[in-house]
């Protein structure tokens, strides 16, 4: 038991340890500390249809008027009250995420490795598509030296038969 070694210990002491393994637990989403924070606030104000109160037995006369958007009448010792006034709040809700800063520079550095390789990896198909563009023009002035070759070769082989026809045709 006094010699036993313990890894997280060793894995903690070594830096180059340590970031090898917080880089792998990261990638693999077991600390995510992204948090969302809803908050709400007031947007707008609408009014809703109308407000109606009664009261009874109120010693005036009978009449109806009408202030702003509230209506008040007066009708047989029954006052009412009805107005357009009643207010309803609308919440609007806004969400602030926290972003988590170690993953992305990860990710970061994942792209950045890969744009590399992906520029390399064009620039030497760029430069194999100038050789076969030299290779080809070569090719083609190598067929047309095996042509002349071919057709003086046959010129050589069949030339008593051909300077028979050319005599026939003179």
């Amino acid at each position: 038991m006094l010699f036993s070694c313990n890894p997280v210990k060793r894995v903690l002491r070594d830096e180059g340890m340590f970031n090898q393994v917080a880089e792998m637990v990261i990638r693999k989403g077991l600390c995510i500390n992204d948090t969302t924070v809803i908050t709400e606030t007031r947007d707008s104000i609408v009014y809703r249809d109308s407000i109606i109160e009664r009261i009874s037995s109120v010693p005036c006369k009978d009449f109806d008027t009408t202030i702003g958007r509230a209506r008040i009448s007066v009708s047989s010792g029954v006052l009412t009250y009805s107005a357009k006034d009643s207010l309803v709040y609308k919440y609007k809700t806004i969400t602030n995420t926290v972003r988590d800063r170690a993953l992305e520079g990860i990710l970061t550095r994942d792209l950045l490795a890969k744009d590399s390789i992906i520029y390399s990896l064009k620039s030497q198909v760029e430069d194999e598509q100038k050789k076969n563009k030299q290779l080809s023009r070569s090719l083609i002035g190598w067929k047309v030296r095996f042509w002349f070759w071919v057709v003086a070769a046959l010129a050589i082989i069949f030339r008593k038969p051909l300077i028979r026809i050319v005599r026939g045709f003179i």
